[in-house]
């Protein structure tokens, strides 16, 4: 399981517990805007992780890269996805390879 798939899975949850909640309760409401925030983090980190892969093995429709380091830009949004990852550290299926201790 990759770390893209066990948030996607954690947010899941998190989402169905979310909306579990009353309607109009103020924890509900900021726990399902928590919840889209994080699914954003890990769009643009699957997104930057995309993308320097084209780097590694570009293909002739890639065309040049456009500016900017995406090595240094892919782990940042690394970084950021073992940070969201570490709320889950007690799940069974969390990997310790994603701690930053």
């Amino acid at each position: 399981m990759t770390i893209v798939e066990f948030l996607n899975a954690r947010l899941d949850e998190d989402e169905r517990a979310s909306k579990a909640a009353p309607v109009g309760s103020r924890g509900r409401d900021r726990a399902l805007a928590e919840v889209a925030a994080k699914r954003k983090i890990v769009r643009g980190y699957a997104k930057a992780h995309s993308a320097s892969m084209r780097m590694v093995e570009p293909s002739p429709s890639d065309g040049p890269p456009e500016g900017g380091d995406p090595w240094s830009e892919l782990l940042a949004w690394r970084l950021a996805l073992k940070h969201l990852a570490a709320v889950y550290r007690t799940h069974p299926e969390y990997d310790d390879s994603w701690s930053d201790e």
